[in-house]
């Protein structure tokens, strides 16, 4: 696969990422009763440290190709 293309794919995943995370902005915001919204914000930092481990992850990956 070109560079180029998984480039693109990569900057379109992170566009859609944050699409997705001003629907849930959106939602949280109006919808979501204060309790809820702490369960939430909780759900959401373990999610970051997931996606922070696995960015670890893949830039050690990559490292160790070049």
């Amino acid at each position: 696969m070109p560079k180029e293309l998984i480039v693109a794919n990569f900057e379109e995943v992170g566009r859609q990422i944050d699409r997705e995370l001003k629907k849930l902005r959106r939602f949280l915001e109006k919808e979501v009763k204060p309790a809820t919204g702490r369960k939430a914000a909780a759900a959401l930092r373990k999610a970051s440290e997931r996606l922070a481990h696995a960015a670890r992850e893949l830039e050690a990956r990559v490292a160790r190709m070049k």
